[in-house]
């Protein structure tokens, strides 16, 4: 049995890492900035990456170190330093495994927040600490929030059309993370994808019908590297469509549509 510590464990894909961890008979192990709550079933170590408060207890005695947690959004400037303080937490500790999480393309995908997510493959690649990178696609539950994010303009729905994105189940990711950390460090993985490949006007039709809606989507063409990359499609992996939950599966789960 073993020890796993997993950040950003209350998040989507953290939370059903620590329960698919759990269920295998390893103790799982929470890193969160927040107190642990009173219904937590797992172990929970209060710390914050980003300024290396408590690290160094949270991997005491970890076989593993699954590192899902992300700032996105305002917080991703946290990820580089925080991955920093987490890698050297671990090779003061002797941690055998360093499991990280990353996106597909981030290399070729002139974004902030990508440029942070190879910055810490390096740091990890470079570290000394044995280890396993995983990149995967867009998770459905991202797409749904961005959507939720540009319908708050009413009455259409602005979006750039032609992007594209494979968006995959979060707990299809979480179920090949277990199995790849099973198997020991193994340094850059095969990528992973969704079952399709779809432009974004084709996710919001589907996203509206699910929820009864019928805004009219207009597109926003927009100009850069980064839009160009993603109307290119760096950030999908056709090549390695591996997961079976398609969108629209997705949505009516979700949705009841």
């Amino acid at each position: 049995m073993a020890i796993v510590l997993i950040t950003g464990g209350t998040g989507d894909l953290g939370s059903k890492l620590v329960e698919r961890f759990a269920a295998g008979e390893n103790t799982a192990r929470v890193l969160s900035r927040r107190a642990r709550p009173a219904e937590a079933t797992t172990e929970w170590v209060q710390g914050d990456m980003e300024t290396g408060a408590g690290l160094g207890e949270a991997v005491k005695g970890a076989d593993i170190v699954v590192h899902a947690a992300t700032g996105g959004g305002t917080r991703a400037k946290a990820d580089v330093p925080g991955t920093r303080n987490l890698l050297a937490a671990c090779k003061a500790a002797g941690t055998p495994h360093f499991f990280y999480i990353s996106i597909v393309g981030i290399e070729k995908v002139p974004l902030g927040y990508y440029k942070a997510k190879v910055e810490c493959e390096r740091l990890i690649e470079e570290s000394g600490v044995p280890w396993s990178n995983l990149r995967a696609t867009q998770f459905h539950q991202l797409m749904d929030g961005f959507l939720r994010l540009f319908s708050r303009v009413p009455l259409v729905l602005l979006i750039p059309k032609s992007f594209k994105f494979q968006p995959i189940e979060t707990g299809e990711v979480a179920d090949r993370m277990v199995e790849d950390v099973a198997k020991g460090p193994a340094g850059r993985l095969p990528d992973l994808g969704g079952p399709e490949v779809l432009t974004f006007g084709e996710i919001a039709k589907a996203w509206q019908q699910a929820r009864g809606q019928r805004r009219p989507i207009i597109n926003v063409p927009l100009l850069g590297g980064t839009a160009r990359a993603f109307r290119a499609g760096y950030n999908c992996t056709p090549e390695h469509a591996e997961g079976k939950v398609t969108w629209g599966e997705w949505l009516m789960v979700r949705y009841g549509g």
